[in-house]
């Protein structure tokens, strides 16, 4: 008597009490949108938000018999528009009565993965949709860039984004001739959310490394991997892409300052249970959140930008 031949019918599979999970993204965008104050329930569905200019003409010596200048300012509104989003997972009776393990804690952890998911999403596509689009273009040993503020790439990316775009891009923030005027996020720092391929080319970058030699700076955001002048990196999977279209270059990065998104939170994401129905037989467990966000200034213009894309055409 052996086991091969009679031991299956001695013990029964045993079941066990891990339960694993299937790996999540790294959602890293939400963390960088700013909740509108006093927004809520009963309040409609849009959400009006002022934005004013720096004075349009800049003050200057007068003489003493002069009167002093007058200028003005520029006001305009803008306004984002909230929208329902959400998902749900039903289950019966019968399957909650039999199971070992309690399907409703399994179905919530699935749901709050997914709503996490889904909304970091929602706001990294609002970060995309800047109109000022970044291109790495030429060659790695003579690079070149090519910049747009009407939302399409102006050309094909031609290869990898590196440390040499880094410095173009903090140039294009900061730079009062040659820039578009981005206020640092933190009064100091600017950030850059990157793709795994686009962060693999920095990373790699000797500069960089270098850099990370002489210091290792608090990591203050989720996700945040670095800083290299005066830029915050933080790497992500969830909305950006490796590669940039067209010769599959790496890769996709968003470069941002103060205050580039907006949100407005009607209801705050939550897990809600549906009312059982069939005397209790179908059951539903679900989450909801109904808002929305928006790029806090898109115009073109020196001081109107917020969010700058790296991306490419795809032909």
């Amino acid at each position: 008597m052996d086991w091969i031949n009679m031991g299956g019918y001695l013990a029964n599979p045993r079941l066990s009490k891990k339960i694993r999970l299937s790996a999540l993204p790294l959602m890293r965008f939400r963390q960088f949108v700013r909740p509108e104050p006093g927004y809520g329930k009963n309040v409609g569905d849009k959400i009006d938000f002022i934005r004013v200019s720096e004075v349009l003409t800049s003050g200057r010596a007068i003489s003493e018999d002069e009167e002093v200048p007058e200028t003005n300012l520029q006001i305009t509104k803008s306004y984002l528009q909230v929208t329902e989003y959400a998902n749900s997972i039903p289950y019966t009776g019968k399957l909650e009565a039999l199971s070992e393990f309690d399907p409703e804690n399994l179905i919530q952890e699935a749901l709050r993965r997914d709503m996490a998911k889904t909304l970091d999403a929602v706001v990294g596509n609002v970060f995309r949709s800047t109109k000022y689009i970044y291109t790495p273009t030429g060659t790695s040993d003579n690079p070149s860039f090519v910049f747009t503020n009407t939302g399409t790439p102006g050309d094909v990316a031609t290869r990898p984004i590196s440390g040499w775009d880094i410095s173009k891009l903090r140039l294009l923030a900061k730079g009062k001739t040659a820039g578009v005027g981005i206020p640092p996020y933190d009064g100091t720092n600017y950030m850059a959310i990157c793709s795994v391929g686009a962060y693999e080319q920095i990373y790699n970058d000797p500069a960089f490394v270098e850099a990370s030699k002489y210091g290792d700076p608090d990591r203050l955001f989720s996700g945040e991997v670095g800083r290299w002048r005066q830029i915050r990196f933080i790497e992500e999977n969830n909305v950006l892409d490796d590669t940039l279209p067209a010769n599959d270059v790496p890769g996709e990065l968003i470069f941002f300052g103060e205050d580039p998104v907006v949100e407005g939170i009607v209801i705050p994401e939550e897990i809600r249970a549906d009312i059982p129905k069939d005397f209790g037989r179908k059951k539903k467990l679900g989450w909801y959140y109904l808002g929305g966000s928006t790029l806090s200034f898109w115009e073109a213009g020196w001081g109107l930008c917020r969010v700058i894309r790296v991306y490419g055409a795809s032909e």
